[in-house]
C-alpha cells in the first residue's frame, strides 16, 4: 500500500509543482531579492525558451523516443532567419519559413525513426551535429545582426505589462495540453509509447503518430528560435547549445517517463522552472558560474533516478547492488 501511494506521488504533476513551490520559498528566504517582481519576471522569461522546447520534447519522449537535435534546430533556424532579414524578406514570410523549417527538420527525424527504424538517439544526434556544423560554417563563428524593429516584439515586447515570451510560453503550453489530453493525436502518440505493437493492432498509424511527435518538437524549437533571435536581435552558432539537455531534464523531472507512454505538459513546465530557479538562485548567490553545468548534470542524474523510481526499478535489491 505504501509503495502504491509513493508511486502515485512520484507520478503526480502536483508533486513537481510542490517541489517548485518549496524551492521558490527557500530561495526567497535565503535570498530575498529572488522574490522581487523584476527577478520573478526574469525567471519566467528565461524559462520560456527552454520550456517551449521541452514541451515539444515531451511529445517525442511520450513515443518512447528522444530528440537531441532541438538545440541545433533552434540555432540554424535563427541563423537562416537573420540572413533572410538581411535579404529584405517580409517579416511575416520569415516567421512562416522559420516554423516550416522546424516542422521539416522534425519530419525528417520522424521519417528516419519511423520508416527506416533508426535509433532515435543516433538520428537526432546526427541532426544535432549537422545543424550545429552548418551554423558554424555559415556564420564562421560570428554573430549576424538583425535590423527589423518589429521583430523585437517577440522577445523584447510586452502585452498588458507582461513580456511577450511569457505569453507565448503560456499559449504553447495550453495548446500542448489540449493536444495531449483532448485530441486523438495526443492519445495516439502516448499509445505508441506505451505499446507500439498494441497500438498498431488497435488501428493506430504508428509511423504517422511518431512523425507527428517529432514535427511538434521541431515547431516548438522554431517558436523558441523566434523568441531567442528576437530577444538578441541577432543570431549565432552558440545560441542553442545545451538546450536539448535542459529540455530533456525538464521533461523527465516533470513526470514523463523516458520509456514513453505518458506525457505531462504541466509537469514539464514545472520542471523547466525548477532548472531556471536553481540557476537563477546560484547567480544571485554569486556562485561560480562554471559550477552551473555541474549542477545541471546532477539535476539530469536526479531526473533519471526519478524516472527509474516512477517505473518501479529502484527496488531495495537494486539499491543494495
Amino acid at each position: 500500500m505504501n509503495k502504491v501511494k509513493l508511486k502515485k506521488i512520484l507520478t503526480s504533476e502536483l508533486s513537481v509543482i510542490l517541489v517548485l513551490v518549496v524551492l521558490c520559498i527557500v530561495a526567497a528566504v535565503v535570498t530575498p531579492v529572488f522574490a522581487t517582481t523584476r527577478n520573478i519576471t526574469s525567471v519566467l522569461q528565461r524559462t520560456a525558451t527552454t520550456g517551449i522546447v521541452a514541451i515539444g520534447v515531451t511529445f517525442v519522449i511520450g513515443t518512447g523516443g528522444i530528440d537531441l537535435s532541438v538545440g541545433g534546430q533552434l540555432t540554424i533556424i535563427g541563423i537562416i532567419a537573420a540572413l533572410m532579414f538581411r535579404a529584405g524578406l517580409p517579416m511575416a514570410l520569415i516567421l512562416l519559413i522559420m516554423l516550416g523549417m522546424g516542422a521539416a527538420m522534425g519530419a525528417l527525424n520522424g521519417v528516419l525513426v519511423a520508416y527506416l527504424k533508426l535509433t532515435p538517439i543516433m538520428v537526432t544526434l546526427a541532426m544535432q551535429l549537422i545543424t550545429f556544423g552548418f551554423s558554424l560554417y555559415i556564420t564562421e563563428g560570428k554573430q549576424i545582426s538583425i535590423k527589423e524593429d518589429g521583430f523585437g516584439f517577440f522577445g523584447l515586447g510586452n502585452v498588458l505589462g507582461i513580456p511577450t515570451p511569457i505569453w507565448i510560453f503560456l499559449i504553447v503550453a495550453v495548446i500542448a495540453m489540449i493536444i495531449l489530453k483532448k485530441f486523438t493525436l495526443g492519445r495516439k502518440i502516448l499509445a505508441v509509447g506505451s505499446n507500439a505493437k498494441g497500438a498498431w493492432y488497435a488501428g493506430i498509424n504508428v509511423n504517422a503518430s511518431t512523425i507527428s511527435a517529432y514535427v511538434i518538437a521541431g515547431i516548438t524549437a522554431a517558436v523558441s528560435s523566434i523568441i531567442m533571435t528576437s530577444k538578441l536581435m541577432s543570431a549565432s552558432a552558440s545560441v542553442g547549445q545545451g538546450m536539448e539537455m535542459d529540455a530533456i531534464a525538464a521533461v523527465v523531472i516533470g513526470g514523463t517517463s523516458l520509456s514513453g507512454g505518458n506525457g505531462y505538459v504541466v509537469g514539464t513546465v514545472a520542471g523547466a522552472l525548477i532548472i531556471t530557479v536553481i540557476t537563477n538562485w546560484m547567480t544571485l548567490q554569486d556562485i561560480n558560474p562554471y559550477l552551473r553545468d555541474v549542477v545541471k548534470g546532477l539535476i539530469i542524474i536526479l531526473a533519471l533516478l526519478l524516472d527509474n523510481a516512477r517505473r518501479g526499478r529502484l527496488s531495495k535489491n537494486e539499491m543494495a547492488n
